[in-house]
């Protein structure tokens, strides 16, 4: 899967399209979804989110 987000191309193995797509598709998802939903651990996919956030590809909001 690629990503493109900040002016930077991202490539993901076909496997974190389960993280990726709910983000790439602007909707609002909690980690421990879209650590289920691609069957990793949630430790994983926060590193993965993080990185994506340092880099401005993604942004973290609140639920009020």
């Amino acid at each position: 899967m690629t990503l493109s987000a900040a002016g930077t191309v991202y490539e993901f193995a076909p496997e974190a399209e389960a993280v990726l797509r709910p983000l790439a598709d602007g909707r609002t998802v909690d980690l421990a979804t879209l650590a289920n939903t691609a069957g990793l651990a949630l430790e994983d996919v926060a590193a993965l989110v993080q990185e994506l956030v340092a880099r401005q590809a993604a942004m973290v909001g609140s639920l009020l």
